[in-house]
């Protein structure tokens, strides 16, 4: 029986021949013609390269973005990884190896163990990945592109990207906390020490690193943003000065009556200033005969002397405000409240009653209904420290609040002698 051909080891042989033509692949689409039409089929063969229109043929987007890390060499605007799917992933293999662990199917519980351990090499795998090219992009200021406006919407489409992916971390974290609780309680302890040693233990670099790649691209974006208002006044300066009339010169016809205005002199007009502090004779004498042509000073009259002003003070007389009618009510009423005849015996100390028999007298107009009455005299009577007892009525049927259709006021129990 003849042995099996290793496939793996025919690719890579067909890719190490092919060398030259991978690299040409890499930069662009290729064609066939002269002596690349065999080395084009053997890669197509093997799926190197895929057919995209007639006689041209891309590189496999797969092997491309391989070599492409490999070589460090990114493209613009180049999506990072989501981790969404693998996350996903690693949730349904530990789920199902609990499974098989709870069933006792040993072999189905290796096979999911090892597909377990595939997605956390997997999820690490696409963290380095990620982190990879944010590092390359950022050392390398967006090299991609050549444009100031290119790379501000460079800065900020990876902005977004490293937000998200923030955003991813803290997802992967949770869940990881999540299934290293239950691998404690189902007592997996394999599970227990990839999901610490390969993702737990290396979520906190991750996230760091984020936040350091985050404010180099936030400060990368606001230095762009400031160098493109630079070169949009550059423009509009180098625009005005190809539109000016004036912007090369213009031609003038010398005659001679101009060149005298352009060349005569201009005379400027000196003054002698003395210093005052030299103490040369010369100057001395100098101030002397200037001081001497000066006018004579004038005598200024002496002005009569001020009469100082007299404060006159008046008395401003206080007028004392006068208490409304019911005021003075409620006064005869406390009034009242704490005399004799109420200390010694049962006195008749409604409130409404007592309105109704000397209200006229106070000269409380009838506009004032019972019920504001009781409320303003409770109100005053409470303030001033009595305690006043409430006649409250029973509720009728849909009513919700209590009716009081009298009160009367007592002396507090403090305030007894």
């Amino acid at each position: 029986m003849s042995e099996t051909p290793n496939h793996i080891q025919q690719l890579l042989k067909a890719l190490s021949e092919h060398s030259a033509l991978v690299g040409i692949a890499m930069r662009g689409p290729v064609s066939t013609g002269g002596k690349r039409d065999k080395g084009v089929e053997t890669l197509i063969r093997m799926r190197a390269l895929m057919p995209v229109d007639e006689d041209t043929y891309y590189l496999n987007p797969l092997l491309r973005e391989f070599i492409g890390d490999y070589v460090v060499s990114y493209g613009a605007f180049r999506q990072l990884t989501r981790l969404d799917g693998p996350i996903r992933q690693l949730r349904l293999e530990f789920d199902s190896l609990r499974d098989f662990r709870r069933e006792g199917s040993f072999r189905d519980s290796d096979r999911a163990m090892s597909r377990l351990e595939e997605s956390i090499v997997r999820i690490g795998f696409y963290m380095d990945q990620n982190l990879q090219l944010l590092s390359a992009k950022v050392s390398t200021n967006f090299g991609d592109v050549d444009s100031v406006g290119g790379k501000i919407r460079e800065n900020q489409f990876y902005y977004g990207e490293v937000k998200r992916f923030g955003q991813q971390i803290s997802s992967l974290d949770a869940k990881a906390q999540e299934m290293d609780s239950q691998s404690i309680g189902e007592g997996f302890a394999e599970v227990h020490r990839l999901l610490n040693v390969r993702i737990l233990s290396r979520l906190r670099d991750w996230a760091a690193r984020i936040t350091d790649i985050q404010r180099v691209v936030s400060k990368n974006l606001f230095s762009f943003r400031q160098l493109e208002a630079q070169q949009r006044n550059l423009a509009r300066v180098a625009l005005w000065l190809s539109k000016n009339r004036l912007s090369d010169g213009f031609e003038v016809e010398i005659t001679t009556e101009i060149a005298d205005r352009l060349t005569a002199p201009v005379a400027l007009i000196s003054t002698w200033n003395i210093d005052v502090t030299d103490t040369d004779p010369v100057v001395a004498q100098g101030m002397l005969t200037a001081a001497k042509r000066l006018p004579s000073a004038t005598p200024v009259a002496k002005q009569a002397p001020m009469t100082p002003p007299v404060v006159v003070s008046t008395r401003q007389e206080i007028e004392q405000p006068q208490p409304a009618p019911i005021d003075e009510l409620v006064d005869a009423y406390l009034d009242f409240l704490t005399g004799d005849e109420v200390l010694s015996v049962q006195a008749d100390l409604s409130l409404l009653r007592w309105r109704r028999r000397l209200g006229s007298a106070y000269g409380l107009d009838n506009d004032t209904t019972d019920e504001e009455w009781l409320l303003y005299a409770y109100s005053q009577i409470s303030s001033a420290g009595y305690a006043v007892d409430l006649e409250i009525g029973t509720r009728a049927p849909g009513e919700f609040n209590d009716l009081f259709t009298d009160a009367s006021a007592r002396l507090a129990e403090a305030s007894r002698p």
